[in-house]
């Protein structure tokens, strides 16, 4: 599997002779597309019900992540590809363990918890988004392709997993407090 890994790595990862239009694109998708995808979703939630669920959903989806992330690369730190002498890195990240990636797996979570709106646009162009953050990762050389891969895993089942374990039924915590009319007066005779 390592062999794998190293062989798809060598394919992804940018080489000495890449226009540095590409890079600037890869780092842009690596340090903004999350947070752009954060800010369309925190938009939807100003104006729409099933976007502050989903926006719910992604937030703690995101956050649950990211100890989960933290937790498995405290107890089994696996190192990144620099640490092998494989590629280039092109951001520094110096001697950090680098699975599963926190940025995938952060913006497929987020992604992910689009699944809960009646339309599937959203969640098509937030996956794409993803992908695309997933692509820079390995692109700058900072993650195997089992670390992006593992992260996708790992954002969709922890999205799922919030939507229905605390999302669904915090609901009503979640919509808009309807607000109450005032009664009409009935004259009685």
């Amino acid at each position: 599997m390592q062999g794998l890994d190293a062989a798809l790595f060598g394919l992804v990862n940018a080489g000495p002779s890449v226009p540095a239009w590409s890079l600037s694109f890869a780092s842009f998708a690596s340090d903004f597309l999350p947070a752009l995808l954060a800010l369309v979703m925190g938009a939807g939630a100003l104006v729409d019900r099933r976007w502050r669920h989903a926006f719910f959903t992604a937030m703690i989806s995101v956050l649950a992540v990211w100890l989960i992330v933290n937790a498995i690369r405290g107890l089994f730190p696996m190192p990144r590809p620099a640490f092998y002498g494989l590629g280039i890195q092109w951001v520094p990240q110096g001697a950090r363990p680098g699975f599963p990636s926190l940025h995938a797996a952060g913006t497929f979570a987020a992604a992910f918890s689009l699944w809960c709106l009646p339309w599937r646009a959203p969640m098509l162009a937030a996956l794409a988004l993803a992908a695309t953050v997933a692509w820079s990762r390995l692109y700058l050389g900072l993650h195997f392709p089992s670390d992006v891969v593992a992260a996708a895993m790992l954002g969709a089942l922890v999205s799922i997993v919030v939507e229905r374990g605390i999302s669904r039924p915090l609901g009503f915590r979640v919509a808009p407090v309807p607000i109450a009319r005032p009664r009409s007066r009935v004259r009685r005779a």
